[in-house]
């Protein structure tokens, strides 16, 4: 399963795609509390995939829904309203967590 491919087909005709970063995901569900995942931008929204067990989990996001992006200590964090708050992710494997930042900071400003 390939987490930051998105098929061309499913983006809205005015979208373009920007940086995407793919990692692991600290997020609690049930008992696990990491999962490999990824996020993918594009012009217009965020696009979260997650492995979730072998089952792709998608979500997806305007960038109204999210408060901020921060890089701490090679951590990239993803601010959301409450209720959700903060997702982190570690051990980034593909991507520049920098980049991403500046790239989703300038969609929610």
């Amino acid at each position: 399963m390939k987490l930051t491919e998105i098929n061309e087909d499913e983006l809205y005709p005015t979208e373009k795609f920007g940086p995407h970063i793919e990692g692991t995901l600290i997020y609690k569900v049930g008992e696990q509390t990491q999962f490999k995942g990824a996020y993918i931008t594009t012009n217009e929204r965020m696009i979260m995939n997650v492995d979730m067990g072998g089952e792709s989990y998608r979500r997806v996001f305007s960038y109204n829904d999210i408060v901020r992006a921060a890089s701490e200590n090679d951590t990239l964090i993803i601010e959301f309203p409450e209720g959700m708050g903060k997702i982190a992710m570690v051990d980034v494997v593909e991507g520049d967590i920098d980049a991403f930042v500046e790239y989703v900071n300038e969609k929610v400003s």
